[in-house]
């Protein structure tokens, strides 16, 4: 058995692995309230502005925010900052833990600040690059630079929020920041409400005005966002104040790891912003599929992926910084068969209901039914590298608490070599401009399987050995029990399409998806699949 060692917090290791399970469906009810108030807003934006080329215009002047909130806030200094917080809480030496957030927050706050008013200063150049299918002085490129203006500030404030999840999750106190993005969706919600209500648009000027104040009621969120999760952290005795220089050990630390980090943590949001600047090539409304594409396809990963990697993040890195390997191990293993008992029916699931899901969400105001079609196919093509996705997410923790950056560094421009290749291959050699549009959603979820292969394979020389027999027979009962799930999924549709029923739009979505979820989740149990016993009960840890 494992020899049971006190850790300096309270609670021995094993008490923390079996309580993942809690933490798990804590994050993932907080986190599903967070999506679903998330496709709130999107309905709204997609009944305001449809898709035509004001929506492109907003779609693309989020991106560089987007991805820039991904190099430096939610993924390069997420993880980076834990593994270095964490190794100082796990010796009880809070002041010192506390001393390094508020350098890391001194750092931060100056530059992003300085990113943000550069890209504020030159953002007709930064359009003109991601969006070089627009041509300028035309009104969607300057309205791009507009709103782009309106959007920058975002990085500065996802920063700060992502730095305080950051600190509440090394506490193990995961729900007040996995909530914290519903008040950012609230903001926006209100203001689609008021904007639907008040000042609905009947012309080109009006949508114009209405897109500046989504815009900006966008920008508001996202400092609601962090000042939310505040209260959090000064009931659980974070204190942070301004320090500057930053010459605390820590941040040196997390610098050194940050520079490659910040690239394997950004190849989703370069591979979105790749297929958008393609996109921009193609006729208006393209890189608004594209994103309401993406956007369906986040929601499981979003809420499921995302949540097994953020419990399990800071048990990697005190197994790490315990020496604890065979522990390490077989948390990683766990999760991986937890991401894949989740993922691989969820992929087809999402080329099931696509089109119901897409009708559900958009399908109102300005968004047409053509519109609705071409999302579906986008979302159908991009959720073929859920798995990807999601393996991802939680195999670069891993590397992250072994302190090592250069292998996701060369899996990460292995994923976006192979997105550019197959950009580029689709405009070369295929005429069509839909099924060039349908290249580019494939060619990002092709290129998240390159880095899952590529992080996979490298785990070895890092000393982390898993149990590939455990999670081959997994492997093969997820794909057994989700064909069965697919096949029942598939007949209730055509069922339901072939009667009419009241509330059509809803069942059409909701119908299969339970159905196929009721199958799924009886053959699991009936095949004793782990991933069951870890999201449903708290996990027992396994004898040596």
């Amino acid at each position: 058995m494992v020899k049971r060692a006190q850790s300096s917090r309270g609670g021995r290791p094993e008490q923390r692995v079996t309580h993942l399970g809690g933490h798990f469906r804590l994050v993932t009810a907080a986190t599903s309230v967070s999506r679903v108030t998330g496709y709130i807003r999107d309905t709204l934006n997609a009944t305001l502005f449809g898709a035509g080329w004001i929506s492109d215009a907003y779609f693309m002047a989020i991106r560089i925010p987007s991805l820039l909130r991904d190099l430096f806030a939610e993924g390069a200094l997420s993880n980076s900052f834990v593994p270095a917080l964490t190794a100082r809480l796990d010796k009880n030496n809070r002041k010192d833990a506390w001393e390094l957030m508020s350098q890391v927050f001194s750092l931060l706050c100056l530059v992003t600040g300085a990113i943000t008013a550069m890209g504020i200063l030159f953002a007709p150049q930064v359009v003109n690059v991601i969006a070089h299918g627009f041509n300028p002085g035309t009104d969607k490129f300057l309205l791009t630079v507009e709103l782009t203006r309106v959007l920058f500030p975002i990085l500065l404030f996802v920063s700060l929020a992502a730095l305080w999840m950051g600190a509440l999750n090394s506490l193990d106190r995961f729900t007040a920041a996995a909530f914290a993005p519903v008040f950012m969706n609230l903001t926006q919600i209100i203001a689609g409400v008021a904007l639907l209500k008040f000042w609905p648009s009947t012309n080109v000027d009006e949508e114009i005005r209405n897109v500046r104040l989504w815009a900006l009621a966008m920008t508001l969120g996202m400092l609601l966002q962090w000042l939310a999760q505040i209260p959090a952290a000064v009931k659980a005795g974070i204190k942070v104040r301004w320090s500057w220089p930053p010459r605390h050990p820590g941040v040196k630390e997390m610098l050194r790891m940050m520079g490659p980090s910040v690239v394997s943590q950004s190849v989703l949001q370069v591979n979105l912003l790749v297929n958008q600047f393609f996109a921009s090539f193609l006729s208006a409304g393209y890189i608004t599929y594209l994103y309401y594409g993406n956007r369906l396809m986040q929601l499981p990963f979003g809420i499921l992926g995302v949540s097994i990697a953020t419990v399990t993040f800071p048990l990697l890195s005190r197994h790490a910084n315990s020496k604890r390997e065979k522990d390490f191990s077989e948390t990683l293993g766990k999760a991986l068969a937890v991401g894949l008992f989740l993922m691989v029916p969820c992929t087809v699931g999402i080329w099931i209901v696509a089109e119901p899901a897409c009708r559900l969400a958009f399908e109102y105001g300005k968004f047409t039914a053509d519109a609705t079609r071409a999302a579906a196919e986008a979302t159908a093509f991009y959720a073929l590298g859920l798995v990807g996705y999601t393996g991802v997410k939680i195999l670069l923790p891993a590397y992250y608490a072994h302190r090592q950056t250069k292998k996701p560094l060369t899996a990460s421009f292995c994923a976006m070599g192979t997105n550019v290749v197959l950009n580029g291959g689709a405009f070369l050699f295929i005429t069509d401009i839909h099924l060039r549009f349908l290249g580019l959603a494939l060619a990002s979820g092709l290129g998240a399987m390159v880095n899952l292969v590529w992080l996979l394979t490298c785990l070895g020389p890092i000393g982390v050995r898993l149990d590939w027999g455990f999670l081959r027979s997994q492997a093969i009962k997820i794909i057994l029990a989700t064909a069965f799930m697919g096949l029942a999924s598939w007949t209730t549709l055509q069922g339901m399409r072939s009667v009419d029923v009241p509330f059509a739009r809803l069942f059409d979505f909701l119908v299969p998806v339970i159905v196929g979820g009721l199958v799924y989740f009886w053959l699991a149990k009936w095949m004793g699949l782990e991933g069951l016993e870890w999201v449903l009960r708290k996990g027992k840890k396994r004898s040596n």
